[in-house]
Formats: structure tokens, sequence, C-alpha cells
């Protein structure tokens, strides 16, 4: 099944009387973004957006990747979050044909709406007061115990999926959970890998899936009640909590790790977690087991963890933005320079601040910070011409007004500085996900030829072998160019129409039929 694209949705849910087929949410209106559009929350596996009808609000995702047991995975789901009636878990409904989209019928879930920060948004704010977050800490402590004592798991605990409301804690994002009467065996997703372990595949579906992540998590807020320079040292990117997958990877090279380990109280916990790391995942200990303290034992008898392939990162080049198309409401990190700062305010009066990756006119890039992300760089100190003609990477979800491919950022600790020479390697790395090059032989067709003559080249006289034509440049003599397959077909990166991909592997075709005229017209003279 082929999902709608972002585009798509947001021109439908302007008017969700018309797209919208559950009869309660038909007098809702979506929650609009500066522009006037209805805000998307969120990217993954589905957008979230806010409705409300006057008298409640609701969280609507639409879905645009295919899972084939979505709908009995969330009926066990929600028939679990109904009996067990917790504080931290919200109901919610999935409606397999929800939403129309030019005529056809694609599913949707709604629940009530959480009043409230994410994780991250809030312990930003309490940065200053250790007792709030030592406070977070137990609460999170508490809510883990309780999910293993109903022996069910959430999937994907992250700083994102983890809202703060009334100062209490409740979950959200259901599609990677597990619930006691599901059949299914394997998982639909692997959660952020910023907060799961490296050995973490679709086959960790069982009671051990949470334990790496809420270990990461725990360790997170202790550290950060104890010393809030960990967040201003190494909060970059808002990928993580203070940790990031390189961390697990490399536990003992990792500087958060190298500096936690010097403060006494946190000593003991980089010690266990370095050796959690490199285990295999399906012995990661319990949180329980982690904070009262893991004995020696318990290490020898596990095995290597060995390392998962991770999801490859797609890294956008902010310059080039033919990329952008076919990404539209995924997360995605783009690096550039920020060239331009521009302070403003909408028609209603509401401030915001554009970060853009170029020149405005030209439709360049542009991060949007307004809301919650403006307010947070106010609250602490950060000033914003700090990032001026900075190169830098932010990650989030990628939107687009009247074409201009924009981020609107959560937090302004989503924007990473770094140097040139770090985006570089960045937009290298990701490359080959983007570009799909034939591999071509070590021996040239042509070298191979004569090499199955050698007699011909031993009867040619000897300064005939060592002569250079004078039209072709030394410089090419020494370092030939590479050989170029005409027969390669163009690879389609941005999922664009096959019209098109064919009008171009034809000018292929043409460019091979041509360089063959060329070379019959030369033999024939």
């Amino acid at each position: 099944m082929k999902y709608p694209a972002f585009n798509e949705y947001q021109s439908a849910l302007q008017h969700p009387s018309r797209c919208l087929i559950p009869a309660g949410l038909q007098q809702c209106v979506a929650e609009a973004d500066l522009w006037g559009l209805p805000r998307v929350r969120s990217g993954g596996f589905a957008l979230t957006y806010k409705l409300s009808d006057g008298n409640a609000t609701y969280a609507l995702r639409c879905f645009h990747r295919h899972v084939a047991d979505r709908a009995e995975r969330y009926a066990s789901i929600n028939r679990f979050i109904q009996r067990a009636k917790v504080d931290y878990l919200e109901a919610i409904q999935y409606i397999p044909e929800g939403i129309t989209i030019k005529g056809s019928l694609f599913p949707i879930t709604y629940m009530k709406w959480v009043e409230g920060e994410t994780l991250e948004t809030y312990v930003i704010r309490h940065l200053d007061n250790s007792v709030v977050l030592e406070e977070l800490a137990s609460q999170f402590y508490q809510i883990v115990m309780d999910l293993e004592k109903r022996t069910i798991t959430h999937g994907d605990l992250s700083h994102h999926n983890i809202m703060v409301r009334n100062s209490k804690l409740v979950l959200v994002d259901y599609d990677g959970m597990n619930v006691p009467d599901m059949k299914q065996k394997v998982s639909c997703e692997i959660g952020n890998p910023h907060f799961q372990h490296p050995g973490r595949d679709e086959t960790i579906f069982d009671l051990t899936t949470d334990r790496f992540s809420s270990i990461v998590i725990y360790m997170a807020l202790k550290a950060l009640a104890i010393d809030k320079k960990f967040w201003f040292t190494y909060e970059t990117g808002g990928e993580g909590l203070l940790f990031r997958r390189a961390d697990f990877e490399h536990p003992w090279q990792s500087p958060l790790l190298q500096e936690m380990e010097t403060i006494a109280s946190l000593n003991r916990d980089v010690r266990q977690f370095r050796q959690i790391c490199m285990m295999d995942v399906r012995q990661v200990p319990r949180l329980q087991e982690f904070v009262n303290g893991l004995s020696l034992d318990f290490f020898s008898v596990v095995d290597d963890a060995g390392s998962v392939e991770p999801e490859k990162t797609i890294v956008l080049d902010a310059q080039k933005k033919y990329l952008f198309l076919s990404r539209l409401g995924e997360i995605v990190t783009v690096v550039g320079k920020i060239e331009e700062i521009f302070n403003g305010k909408t028609r209603d009066n509401v401030p915001h601040m554009f970060f853009n990756f170029g020149n405005w006119k030209m439709k360049c890039f542009t991060v949007v910070l307004w809301d919650d992300a403006l307010s947070l760089m106010q609250t602490t100190g950060i000033d914003p011409q700090e990032y001026k003609d900075k190169w830098v990477s932010v990650t989030g979800l990628l939107t687009s007004y009247k074409r201009r491919p924009q981020m609107i950022v959560n937090t302004p600790f989503d924007i990473e500085i770094l140097d040139e020479e770090r985006v570089n390697q960045k937009i290298e790395a990701s490359s080959p996900f983007w570009f799909v090059r034939k591999t071509t032989p070590s021996v040239s067709p042509a070298k191979k030829a004569v090499a199955q003559k050698p007699q011909s080249i031993e009867k040619k006289p000897a300064q005939k072998q060592n002569a250079v034509q004078p039209s072709v440049p030394k410089i090419l003599v020494e370092n030939p160019l590479p050989l170029i397959d005409l027969d390669a077909q163009v690879a389609n990166p941005l999922d664009i129409n096959n019209d098109v991909v064919g009008k171009i592997n034809d000018l292929y075709k043409n460019v091979k039929k041509g360089t063959r005229a060329v070379k019959r017209k030369k033999k024939a003279h």
C-alpha cells in the first residue's frame, strides 16, 4: 500500500470535516503553525497533529509507512491500556479507514492530547533545580518497575516519547509496544538509536526490550541532577538525552563517560554501563539490578554483544534542495552554514526567528524557532548571533512552505555547531545512501583486449610503446579519468516520476549512441 505524502496530509487536514471519518473528529480544527497550516508535531512512523473541537483535544496520527499487522497490534495495545487504567498511559483508538485522501481510505490513530512538555524540554527548564531532576529520575524508575510488573514494554523509550504533565510522566507513541496477549514475535521498529543497545534489532521483542534505554535515561537524569554542566557540554543536536550511539559503541573512548567517571556517585554506574554496552543485548540487566549494583559474576557469564548495523542516517546538504522533496515529513539531519538570522513577528504578533542557510530570496533551507524553542533560547541565555556564519547540523522533521524546505526545531539544542570538516564528513558518510554507483571492473575492457594479444605488442618498436599523442595532456596520461559506463541506469534516490527517470535514461542512451557514431565516423576517415 502506498501511503499519502506529507503535503497531501497537510492539504487534507486544513478541512478535517471533509477528510476525517470518525464523527467525533469531524468538528475539530487542527492546530496551526506560523503560516496558518496544520502544525505537524513528529515524524517517524506517523505524522502527529493536535486537533480540538473547543471542548476536547486529541492527538491524531497519520501514517506514511506500511505495517501489515498494525491493526492487530493496536487492538491488543488498546485492550491492555483500558484494562490497566494507569495514569502514565492513555487509551488509543486505531481506525483502519480513518482518513480519506484523494478518494482512498487510510488508517489513523487518535487519543487524548497529553497537555505538557516533552521530557527534553522539561529537563532544560529545570536544569537549575536538582531536586526536580532527582524526583524525575525517581518517577521514571517507578514507571519502569511498574511496566515490568505488568509484563509490558514500550519499545521506544526516549526524551520525545516521554511527556511531563502536571509534573507527572506520561508515555506516548505506542507503535513498538509489546503487551501480554500480543501474538507478534518481532518488533515493527527498533527505536531511537541514541537510546538503544548496539545489538538491538527487530527480534528483541520481549521483556528485555526497554532495559538498555531505561538505564540510559536514568543515568542521564542522575548526572544532570548532580551537575547541569553535562547538558551544556554534551547535549547538542537534540538526538539523545546526553548520550549518543557512539557512547555505546565505544564506551571507553566516550568523553561523556570519562567525565562522569570522575564523580564518585557516578563511578560505579559508569563501570557497569561500559560492560553492559559490550555484552549481549539479551543479557542486559533490569534497571533495578543496575541501580542496586551488579556483581562480577554477572558480567562473567555474558557473551560479547557484537554489533548491529544501525539504520542509515539520512544527512542532507543544505545547499542541495533537490534532495529534500522525497523526505518531507521524515526525521532527517541537515548540515550547512547559517548565513542569515532574521527576527520577526507574524500578523498575529507571534515572535519567531529564522536561521537561513543561504539567501532567503532564493528559498534556501531555513530552521525556524518559535514557541517553546524561542522561549528556551531566552531562558538558557543563548545568543542567536552565536550561530551566524557557523557550520551546523540540525535534526528534526523536514517540512516546507511555499516550496521552501524548512525545519521547526523543538529546542535550540537541536542545532549543533560543527566545523566545516566535520560537516563534509557527515555528508560523505551518508552519500552512499543517496547515490548508487555501479561497480566498475578493476581492468578496463580496452586493457583486457590488449592483454589477450601480447604478441602484437611485442612486434611494435619500443619507442611506439611509450609514445604519447601530442593532443593528450600529460596529466591525463599519468592520472587517467575513470571510465564512464554508458550502459548504467540513473539511480532514483528521490522517488521521482518514472517518466522523468525514463527521459533521463534516454539521455544516457543518446550519449552512448552519439559516442558510437563519432567512433564510426573517425574509423571511416
